[in-house]
């Protein structure tokens, strides 16, 4: 067997808005830890918010929904095993405080998130405790394995609204996760899926997809939305835009009385809220922050890994775009112009 390589090339912000690929050292899996060969990592909506709004550090190798397959375990790893095709959770977490005791890692007030906080997935491979390595089918696309990560976002958010089998949901935003939270929805179980998209690739998409109605951006305003509610019940509203959007205040509009509201979008500045329309109609508002592992039940990572797999044929319409890790300026250029057609765009360290 052939020796690994001593170093590994990573994709590393050098300028706003610029990355340059390097030749770093290869990291060595540690105590507990396993080395994850990347083969896909996925351009994400909250990358392109931190991007565009000069918030990613210098320095930063991005990208957090990372899949790839195990290539050194450190001592006491019996799971994965080297060769385990698997996804990342993304989280660092003290692991010692009552939040993560009680499985809520997402909210430990030490949280680190891999590519903000710390090296991501925009390189060859990645070094992290084994238990956020959540095994995978081995005969996924790497493409769609990496999206493991959005959907485990839109069950925690599906978990946060409180979701019922039959129930009447609208997804706000057809970019990545409000598609992947429209395939997940149905998965999960309930009745309709409708859908806003500004943009005709996402709409068509989004019918390809099985939404029960999608509207477009004229018809998705607050007013619009309120007429909208007052003629159907929605009984939950999953807001997926996040940004600068003024799409909370339409949520609170849309959702039906003593309906409820998840906010899966990262927003960069305070949105607008309705909130005399929310108190007349006793509207549950969460906040929903990436993903959990409830003490007894499956995680969130373990039911996206489930849904990937059996949603794997309509996830595999989200990818766009695979381009190589040398590509990555133009990964994320395609990525924040959607005009261009993209939804999922896929970076490829290997190729």
């Amino acid at each position: 067997m052939s020796s690994p390589p001593q170093r590994m090339r990573a994709a590393v912000l050098r300028e706003q808005k610029h990355f340059e690929l390097e030749e770093i050292p290869l990291p060595a899996p540690g105590p507990g830890q396993v080395r994850i060969e990347i083969e896909a990592c996925g351009v994400c909506g909250s990358d392109l918010h931190y991007y565009n709004g000069g918030m990613l550090p210098l320095g930063l190798t991005p990208g957090h929904e990372i899949a790839g397959r195990v290539d050194a375990v450190g001592s006491g790893v019996t799971s994965p095993a080297v060769g385990d095709a698997v996804a990342v959770e993304p989280l660092q977490t003290c692991d010692d405080c009552e939040y993560c005791e009680t499985g809520r890692d997402s909210i430990c007030r030490d949280l680190q998130f891999i590519g903000f906080h710390t090296q991501g997935g925009m390189a060859q491979y990645i070094v992290l405790p084994a238990r956020r390595a959540i095994p995978l089918a081995k005969d996924l696309d790497s493409a769609v394995a990496a999206l493991t990560e959005p959907v485990a976002v839109s069950v925690h958010g599906l978990n946060r609204g409180s979701l019922e089998e039959g129930q009447r949901v609208l997804v706000l935003g057809a970019g990545t996760v409000g598609l992947v939270t429209l395939i997940t929805a149905g998965s999960l179980g309930a009745g309709e899926v409708w859908v806003t998209a500004r943009h005709a690739h996402q709409a068509e998409l989004a019918r390809r997809l099985g939404a029960t109605r999608v509207l477009d951006e004229r018809d998705a305003g607050p007013q619009e939305l309120d007429r909208l509610g007052r003629e159907v019940d929605f009984d939950l509203v999953v807001e997926s835009v996040g940004g600068r959007a003024d799409t909370l205040a339409g949520a609170c509009m849309a959702a039906r009385p003593g309906g409820t509201i998840s906010v899966l979008g990262v927003f960069v500045d305070s949105p607008a809220l309705a909130p005399f329309h929310s108190l007349l109609k006793e509207l549950t508002l969460c906040w929903s922050n990436c993903y959990q592992r409830p003490p007894g039940n499956r995680s969130d990572f373990e039911v996206a890994a489930e849904i990937v797999d059996r949603e794997r044929e309509r996830l595999s319409q989200l990818t766009t775009h695979q381009l190589p890790l040398s590509k990555i300026n133009d990964a994320f250029a395609l990525a924040n112009e959607k005009r261009e057609g993209a939804i999922k765009v896929s970076v490829h360290p290997s190729q």
